[in-house]
């Protein structure tokens, strides 16, 4: 086991013996503003900066060994999540999300990046719009406006990647799929799949069914990581109609 402690895996939320990496509310690190740590946290820059360490630590030992993340987060901020996102689609190890508690919201699109995700049931996987909150100068208003805009077409963008690579919708066409998704997100606010639907519909790999010898991917699954890439770099363009 070399140096490896055990309050290593506490203290870092890594397992540098096992190679995997935890995530999810840490009372080590409280966000500023919560009265005794409050509620959980979800995705912050505190999360998103730990991921992006202990990826490349684990990286660093040895670049070709499988990561498993242990994901067990409410959602959170986009700008930190999307950190996530690219530190899991750049690293590279193969990785795999293993999602315990839910994926939701945020945490329902940084899985999306890794090479395998599985879900444990009964685990739920959940999508929607997000919430939105604005304080400043109206010329600010317009601008966070559209960058409000330009995270939602980014956000379905994703899903749509997702759903035609594999699953129930992969032989629709992806403007269909993003007005599929637009109607479920319209009529009830938070979509909520079980496990097993989240597999069926194409955004999970596998529902765990509790053999850890064969959770991880042991290969980076290279032409999911291009698609990804490609739909991260695609331009946005988006019109408002403010005035």
């Amino acid at each position: 086991m070399g140096d490896y402690v055990l309050e290593d895996t506490h203290c870092y939320r890594a397992d540098r013996h096992t190679f995997t990496i935890y995530v999810g509310g840490d009372p080590e690190h409280p966000v500023p503003g919560l009265v005794d740590g409050g509620s959980e946290p979800g995705v912050e820059y505190l999360m998103a900066d730990r991921l992006s360490i202990n990826l490349g630590v684990l990286s660093g030992i040895n670049p070709k060994r499988p990561i498993l993340i242990m994901l067990s987060s409410c959602g959170g901020h986009w700008d930190e999540g999307m950190q996530m996102f690219s530190s899991i689609l750049t690293c590279p190890n193969p990785v795999t999300v293993l999602a315990t508690k839910w994926a939701r919201s945020m945490t329902s699109l940084i899985p999306l990046a890794a090479d395998r995700f599985a879900i444990m049931p009964p685990a739920q996987y959940m999508f929607h719009h997000g919430s939105y909150g604005f304080d400043g100068l109206v010329q600010e208003a317009f601008t966070a406006h559209t960058e409000l805009l330009r995270t939602r077409e980014m956000m379905l963008a994703i899903y749509t990647t997702r759903l035609k690579e594999q699953g129930a919708y992969v032989r629709l066409s992806e403007k269909r799929i993003r007005t599929m998704l637009l109607e479920h997100m319209e009529k009830k606010v938070d979509v909520w799949l079980s496990a097993d639907e989240a597999v069926e519909w194409g955004f999970a790999d596998a529902v765990f069914d509790g053999n850890w010898q064969t959770v991880r991917a042991t290969h980076k699954n290279t032409v999911r990581r291009a698609r990804m890439l490609e739909t991260l770099r695609t331009p946005i363009r988006v019109e408002t109609k403010i005035s």
